[in-house]
């Protein structure tokens, strides 16, 4: 299909021309990389589906993408799966514009592909992409939370903890909590037994069959994605493990990149990390470790408001953030398919009424 006009395209985005964007976006995410996509595809059965956009002024956009390998070009591609993080757009000239985001949906809408889903872009950027999508784009809202680490950690120390956090942390620490951090992979197997523990803790919570839920585990979290992701990364994974007595009880997983850390995954054995308070040692030594690398934020991810998970970020200092993910459809089928299965539901419905 021809480009818009005064627009050049490239898919997929070439490596190097990547990483010179990169280098100019200060605040680009860890999960806006070429290494970044290289593991989703590797993990997940993708392919690179990247745009590089060169507009007519010579400003340089990049788009991560992937789509499923040996689908025909009619496929969907995504822009980050579920479980990888935030993706959205990069620029190399200072933070993207809504005209920016416009002139990509544009594009996305002329391809010949059913539908672009799961456009989530960087929470910081997500006032600019609400104001340049069209109104007809599916929106699915969501909140996220971040601390930002202005001022350095003895800052976000005293005036973002809160009082009753700093307590838990000295009390992690008189319980004689240790923290151990691994850029290295040596500490995977170590998360994947907290994460057993945890898969065990959801299914009791969720009245899910046990047997159900470590297969669903193993299907979203294999223990090679961690791996893939380590190697890949180097020093921008990093895991930090809480230990107890000589038992692991709690393990976070945080990227790092230039200006932002995101935490990642988390795992524990709740009756041992409760009282011991080992989550908050853990995040605050990633919080510190953030502060000190020069990061200017760090993101603790996606949380239903009002629930507990949204509670503990904000024990932290950790603002709340609602943005929203995108699904472009040249043809709605999406929503066709949703009205379809609430035609057969109303049916259903009636002819239990009448049964």
């Amino acid at each position: 299909m021809t480009p818009l006009a005064g627009l050049a395209v490239s898919t997929p985005a070439p490596a190097q021309a990547w990483r010179e964007v990169l280098g100019s976006a200060r605040r680009a995410l860890p999960t806006q990389t070429p290494a970044w996509l290289g593991c989703v595809c590797a993990v997940d059965g993708y392919e690179d589906a990247s745009r590089l956009y060169q507009t007519a002024d010579g400003r340089r956009l990049v788009l991560p993408l992937v789509r499923r390998r040996a689908v025909p070009p009619l496929g969907i591609q995504a822009g980050l799966p579920v479980g990888w993080g935030p993706g959205g757009l990069l620029s190399d000239d200072g933070p993207v514009r809504a005209e920016d985001v416009r002139m990509v949906v544009e594009d996305l809408t002329r391809r010949r592909s059913l539908a672009t889903t799961l456009l989530r872009p960087d929470p910081a950027a997500a006032a600019v992409w609400e104001a340049g999508m069209p109104p007809g784009v599916r929106r699915r809202p969501s909140m996220t939370q971040t601390v930002p680490l202005d001022g350095g950690f003895d800052q976000v120390w005293r005036t973002l903890f809160r009082p009753d956090t700093r307590t838990r942390v000295r009390r992690a620490e008189r319980a004689g909590v240790v923290v151990e951090r691994d850029d290295t992979g040596r500490l995977v197997p170590v998360f994947h037994e907290l994460y057993a523990s945890s898969v065990v803790r959801w299914a009791g919570r969720d009245g899910r069959p046990l047997a159900l839920a470590r297969w669903q585990a193993a299907r979203r979290e294999p223990e090679r994605k961690l791996r893939t992701v380590a190697a890949a990364l180097g020093t921008g994974c990093r895991i930090y493990a809480a230990f107890h007595a000589g038992q692991p009880v709690a393990a976070i997983v945080v990227l790092l990149g230039s200006g932002t850390a995101a935490y990642w995954r988390g795992a524990m054995r709740a009756e041992l990390a409760g009282p011991t308070c080992a989550n908050y040692l853990l995040h605050r030594t990633a919080i510190e470790d953030a502060a000190q690398a020069g990061c200017t934020c760090y993101l603790m991810g996606e949380s239903d408001p009002g629930s507990p998970l949204a509670l503990f970020k904000s024990r932290f200092g950790a603002v709340s953030q609602h943005l929203a993910s995108y699904r472009i459809e040249p043809v709605p089928f999406g929503a066709l398919a949703s009205r379809a299965r609430s035609g057969v539901r109303r049916l259903l419905r009636l002819g239990r009424v009448r049964g």
